[in-house]
């Protein structure tokens, strides 16, 4: 018995695919915001280093720790975007309820290969916050700061991979719309 209306709108999961989505783009916008700072704090460091003949001594550190924020809050857009590198030669030629199979069952495995990511990331967190872990670099960084980022980012990840999963095994099943073809797809299929 159907609950939503006829074009699976109100489907639990096409609405969590939409905040997932949202998501996504309000996380490039920040890692934006953070390319900018990274150009900043760069600037400043040749700046200095040209003209006082000295250095921040964070700008290389603090950089790596926004290059990997960047990253890893760009995974959600890539993946609600698919942007993931894919190869589509088999999947192109199946057809559109047996690809959306196919697409369900990547995304489990994708989401099982984020979980071990998970699991190493939150465990290298808690094993600095366990032992208070500082950078070595001169700004002493508490290490836990700037790995937080990760397993919140590999959980967001695999909570994007599972949405993409059951949407995709609800469109094979034949429960949700099959999404439409973007035009290149379209001329790929001719």
């Amino acid at each position: 018995m159907k609950t939503g209306p006829a074009d699976g709108s109100g489907s639990v999961w096409l609405r969590a695919g939409a905040v997932l989505d949202r998501l996504g783009e309000v996380f490039v916008a920040a890692s934006a915001v953070m390319l900018l700072l990274m150009v900043a704090l760069m600037g400043v460091e040749i700046a200095v280093r040209g003209l006082l003949h000295t250095s921040t001594q964070i700008a290389d550190e603090y950089s790596g720790y926004l290059f990997t924020w960047m990253t890893m809050f760009c995974f959600v857009y890539a993946q609600r975007s698919d942007r993931f590198l894919r190869v589509d030669s088999l999947r192109t030629k199946l057809p559109p309820r047996a690809r959306a199979g196919a697409d369900a069952v990547t995304s489990v495995l994708a989401a099982a290969l984020v979980g071990v990511l998970l699991y190493a990331t939150w465990a290298t967190f808690r094993t600095s916050v366990m032992f208070d872990s500082r950078s070595i670099q001169p700004s002493q960084t508490l290490l836990w700061i700037p790995q937080a980022v990760m397993p919140a980012g590999f959980l967001l990840l695999a909570l994007a991979f599972l949405q993409s999963a059951a949407t995709s095994l609800l469109q094979a099943l034949g429960r949700l719309p099959l999404p439409r073809p973007a035009a290149h797809q379209e001329l790929l299929s001719e």
